[in-house]
């Protein structure tokens, strides 16, 4: 079948990963910049300002890709076509699943749903600079059940597989950040 080349682009845009994070990027950058004007007025050097941006920039975007996708979404469509996008929203949906069963058929999904919070336990520590690696498991961890106790209110559903690979994510690194941290500073006192 052919499609012209806006059906690519539409495709491409509103309905792939690739296209999700490019909705999602001009607004985490947008924010990632006003958060670094706020605290450089404030007097924060602008070198520790910089790095604990990215994890502005990061949870902004995570937010959106997990949140508000749909409503991002409709504003794109609306300043690429000019009309609204037609989608309706099912607010409320209350839809949930307790039953851990990502194991029996690992999709792409579940891999971005481990990838999605991967950058945490790496950034995390960067922004909060007195962290130990237990805090940033547990606030790692609180975020992802915050979010996806909110999804249904957003027309998503609430599910456990995703809190489950979201920690997974975290957990792996966590690991791999406190233990770089502690290579480095035992090479730093030899």
């Amino acid at each position: 079948m052919y499609f012209p080349a806006e059906m690519n682009f539409q495709y491409f845009f509103f309905d792939t990963y690739p296209g999700y994070f490019l909705q999602v990027l001009p607004v985490a950058l947008l924010v990632g910049i006003i958060y670094v004007i706020v605290k450089t007025r404030k007097g924060t050097a602008l070198s520790k300002t910089l790095i604990s941006s990215l994890f502005v920039c990061y949870i902004t975007g995570l937010l959106c890709l997990t949140l508000f996708i749909s409503i991002l979404g409709d504003i794109y469509y609306f300043l690429f076509y000019h009309m609204p996008s037609d989608r309706t929203y099912n607010w409320f949906s209350f839809e949930f699943d307790f039953i851990p069963d990502f194991h029996l058929n690992f999709s792409t999904e579940n891999a971005g749903n481990i990838l999605m919070f991967f950058p945490f336990g790496l950034l995390y520590p960067l922004f909060n600079r007195n962290n130990t690696w237990i805090r940033t498991l547990l606030v790692g961890l609180a975020v992802s059940v915050g979010i996806e106790l909110l999804q249904p209110i957003f027309g998503r559903s609430f599910d456990i597989n995703d809190i489950i690979l979201n920690g997974i994510g975290v957990i792996a690194s966590t690991a791999i950040y406190f233990s770089l941290k502690l290579a480095f500073l035992q090479k730093k006192q030899l």
